[in-house]
């Protein structure tokens, strides 16, 4: 039975239906702390005739049968403590342990992550109801902590009662240590059966330490009887974890599962754009950063948000560095390479779009830009589809990035492309040396 659902219980059987009714049903649970449940009334009047009339059994009640104690609210902001004022004090036991600059404006939606973001959103909106547990998995560093803050943050705004707890297994397992020690196990397992939504990361370590593991499986299952929201992210699906107990791994999957895969180029330049956009607010200097710097960086570094971040944070801050008393510098692919030496290889040949675009030019004696025009004369359409048939051989992109670089063509285009040229190869055993060794440049 939970907490509040026992106060009405016992007020049910202290009190005629009249009183019951006029009293009791309008009061209303606001949250929990280690040892203190708030609950909420109406009007100052109301205040004063339960702590006048109840004050001290329901206390005494509560003392007996859970340890704790009950804190009376008026939810009456003009005549009493407002419910902002009463979250505080919870908040001072157990900190959200949130960042308030991951929201769902701040995360960049994609095919990607869309069903991840859905579940998530949903999440926030109704905790408890929708998916729960929700358990969100993908490989490092693809936005799985970024929507664990971004339902927290939501929670927080549209509900004034909802107490969202974020922390890491690593956090919790070293938490339970600590109280094991001091031999306060008790205080431990209330403290988490008493929250409204917990939000744990990294739960693939939870199998580490067996007792861990033990005292999570039961405030997983207490909670999600109390239907107070859980949402996991993980690097792995529940089936991939290695030692995970079968019963919670069934748990793990009773509520709803989102995974997010790696980003396209496409996405990456999108967080790109965005974070710049975000940076615009912090740095003085008003940098211009042009389209083939964000196409090198979301080309080189294809597997790791956090680490592209880093990279353009770096690159950023080189540039406020170097030109801090300029404005409107413009940051091109050279100072880019310049900038992020120490990150990326640069003398290690990176086979990008963009350095097949580079290497075709320059063969061909023409501009890259040339290569994303409409021209479709003989000068320009072969080494064109040369570059479309290198970047499908040589890189990771899919025919609609392929296109999307050439100068926006169709997919159908760029197959039909690669098409020819292995058509010309297989008649012309010259054309056939000249491509084959534009593939090998690139493999040395």
């Amino acid at each position: 039975m939970d907490i509040f659902t026992d106060i009405k219980k016992y007020f049910q059987e202290n009190l005629d239906e009249p009183s019951y009714q006029k009293w009791v049903e309008s009061i209303s649970y606001i949250g929990c702390s280690a040892d203190i449940v708030f609950l909420g009334v109406p009007n100052a009047s109301s205040l004063n005739w339960f702590k006048n009339n109840f004050g001290k059994r329901i206390n005494e009640h509560l003392k007996q049968s859970r340890n704790l104690s009950v804190r009376f609210v008026s939810i009456d902001e003009d005549e009493c403590e407002s419910i902002t004022e009463t979250r505080s004090i919870i908040k001072k036991k157990m900190e959200s342990n949130l960042q308030k600059k991951y929201t769902f404006d701040s995360f960049v939606q994609s095919d990607s992550n869309r069903i991840a973001y859905s579940f998530a959103y949903s999440v926030s909106e109704f905790p408890g109801k929708s998916y729960n547990p929700l358990y969100i998995f993908s490989d490092v560093g693809l936005g799985k902590t970024h929507l664990l803050h971004a339902i927290g943050n939501r929670i927080i705004s549209n509900s004034k009662s909802l107490i969202p707890v974020y922390l890491t297994t690593s956090d919790f397992m070293n938490e339970y240590v600590e109280f094991t020690r001091m031999n306060k196990r008790p205080e431990f397992i209330k403290k988490y059966t008493s929250i409204d939504v917990l939000l744990i990361d990294d739960i693939q370590y939870i199998t580490r330490w067996g007792g861990t593991s033990e005292q999570f499986y039961y405030i997983f299952n207490s909670l999600i009887q109390q239907e107070k929201q859980i949402v996991i992210c993980s690097d792995k699906h529940p089936d991939n974890i290695p030692d995970l107990e079968n019963r919670i791994r069934t748990r793990f999957e009773m509520g709803g599962i989102a995974d997010i895969l790696p980003y396209d180029l496409e996405t990456r330049i999108a967080i790109l754009k965005k974070k710049i956009k975000e940076r615009k607010k912090i740095i003085k200097t008003d940098f211009i950063i042009l389209d083939e710097v964000l196409y090198f960086l979301a080309s080189t570094i294809n597997d790791n948000i956090r680490k592209l971040e880093g990279s353009l944070n770096r690159l950023l801050g080189y540039a406020d560095l170097k030109f801090a008393d300029k404005k409107d510098t413009t940051l091109n692919l050279a100072f880019a390479k310049e900038a992020l030496k120490p990150i990326i290889d640069i003398t290690k040949k990176t086979v990008t779009i963009d350095t097949i675009q580079e290497f075709i030019a320059e063969k061909f004696s023409l501009k890259t830009t040339d290569l994303k025009t409409k021209n479709n004369s003989p000068k320009i359409a072969l080494p064109r589809q040369i570059g479309m048939y290198l970047a499908k051989k040589l890189t990771k992109s899919s025919l609609s990035e392929i296109g999307y670089r050439f100068g926006g063509k169709h997919h159908t285009t760029v197959l039909h492309s690669i098409g020819k040229i292995d058509k010309l190869m297989n008649e012309d055993s010259d054309f056939l040396k000249k491509v084959n060794s534009y593939v090998s440049f690139f493999s040395e």
